[in-house]
């Protein structure tokens, strides 16, 4: 089942009632029991989607059920948000539950479900379980406050909250069961983007959106409305040019900021989001939507899915189902749209709702020669190798020959240069009887390829 609507049903929204199911972006409203229910040992996945407004419990899992629950959201359900009754168990990935009556999350006696980076809010309470109930919370918030399962002190009841009330006790003990994820500071991540080679204006416009979401935080934490903003962005320049690796630090910095829960980095092309027939391309877009969820969705050449004169192409579907997603989920992931300059103007302008996401777009230009000397320079640090000043001036010069036309791949071609010196260097080190440790790390003149430039002269 995917991409459905269920709505105003008398009873449960959506049974599984055994075998296997896969749930792709389906949404329950207003139904009078449950909005979705696992029965006894079926095996179910559930990605995406939203139960909202039913008269049960969000989502119930019944014994020996274990779904995989993958960034669902459950709204204003008269009971439980997740019920799983005893012996239930399976994964919950992104799961916000919102304006639950009852414990958002409640499990019964020996369920064992791993609950990881879920969000609770404006429920009446986070966490109820039986005796003998084992949850295992990772990274999850009850109202921005860490959400832990205490073991000593904590009470466990179906009405117990063993969330952020808990004493500091039950707390520590509870910290083995959160993966132990290193914060990275602002300042050290704002560092590491200065250093990257060239990329000036990048680098100016990352620090601009970094104070402006750094007010908007401010804001929020003082009670006060966020301003209209749209946090997606387009990179536009050729190959290369650093985009990706921007982008994965774009995201980690929004998490440092509070305003990403992962920031990791899903990095997707055409197909990856467009499937191969009818009806197929709006669950794989979705799928690869929710596996960003909490991070960043970069959609490299994201031109091709607004092909010239595609008319009935599937990635103008992929494209509307970006839309819709992107609105559904403001707040949980950033896309980033990538590709060549001139046709970054076409995919925005293939669907308008694209404009309106998309309010800022950040221009990576190409590297000069010296930045290209310094990318081949780092990989050589890297690798322990050195450039003879020599082998540096001669680079140089190679760089200010080389084409610019659409197969210079900027950064790419750097590497590229580096590697082929480092098999010239071993093929001239391997005739020396015995070499010394400063001949096996230099990179000499000799060791940069031969330019043939009469073929790009006569073009």
């Amino acid at each position: 089942m995917a991409q459905t609507v269920v709505s105003g049903t008398r009873e449960i929204g959506v049974h599984v009632a055994g075998g296997t199911a896969v749930l792709t972006d389906v949404h329950v409203t207003g139904a009078g029991a449950a909005g979705i229910v696992v029965d006894k040992d079926a095996d179910a996945t559930v990605e995406g989607g939203a139960v909202a407004d039913c008269g049960g419990s969000g989502l119930v899992v019944w014994t020996g059920a274990r779904p995989t629950v993958t960034g669902t959201h459950i709204r204003r359900p008269a009971k439980n948000g997740v019920y799983l009754a005893d012996g239930a168990g399976g994964t919950f990935t992104l799961v916000d539950v919102t304006g639950a009556g009852f414990p958002a999350l409640l499990v019964g006696a020996a369920a064992d479900p791993l609950f990881q980076e879920c969000r609770i809010r404006d429920c009446a309470e986070a966490l109820g379980t039986d005796d003998g109930a084992a949850p295992k919370l990772r990274d999850c918030t009850a109202d921005n406050a860490p959400l832990v399962f205490g073991t000593s002190d904590a009470p466990s009841s179906r009405s117990g909250n063993a969330g952020p009330s808990a004493p500091g006790d039950a707390r520590e003990e509870a910290a083995a069961d959160v993966d132990d994820v290193p914060e990275e500071s602002l300042e050290d991540l704002l560092g590491e983007l200065h250093a990257l080679v060239g990329l000036d204006q990048v680098k100016r416009d990352v620090g601009s959106l970094v104070k402006l979401m750094q007010t908007v935080r401010r804001r929020e934490e003082a009670g006060l409305p966020a301003p209209p903003l749209s946090r997606h962005l387009v990179f536009a320049g050729n190959p290369g040019t650093g985009k990706t690796t921007v982008a994965r630090l774009y995201g980690r910095l929004l998490k440092a900021l509070g305003l990403l829960r992962r920031g990791h980095l899903v990095e997707v092309d055409r197909t990856s989001l467009v499937g191969e027939y009818v009806g197929h391309t709006g669950p794989k877009t979705t799928a690869a939507f929710n596996r960003a969820l909490g991070g960043v969705l970069f959609v490299d050449e994201a031109y091709s899915l607004a092909p010239v004169g595609a008319g009935n192409d599937f990635g103008t579907e992929a494209v509307a189902t970006l839309v819709k997603l992107m609105e559904d989920h403001r707040d949980g992931v950033i896309v980033i749209a990538a590709g060549y300059p001139g046709d970054m103007h076409r995919f925005i302008g293939s669907n308008p709702g694209l404009a309106s996401r998309f309010g800022r777009t950040l221009v990576f230009e190409d590297y000069n020669s010296d930045e290209l000397v310094s990318i081949v320079e780092y990989q050589a640090g890297e690798h322990r190798y050195e450039l003879t000043p020599g082998a540096r001036e001669e680079l140089g010069r190679l760089f200010d020959l080389l084409p610019r036309g659409e197969g210079f791949g900027n950064g790419r071609s750097a590497r590229q240069m580096f590697q082929e010196m480092t098999e010239r260097q071993a093929q001239r080190v391997a005739e020396l009887s015995d070499p010394t440790p400063d001949q096996l790390i230099a990179l000499e003149s000799g060791d940069l390829p031969v330019l043939v430039t009469a073929p790009v002269a006569s073009v």
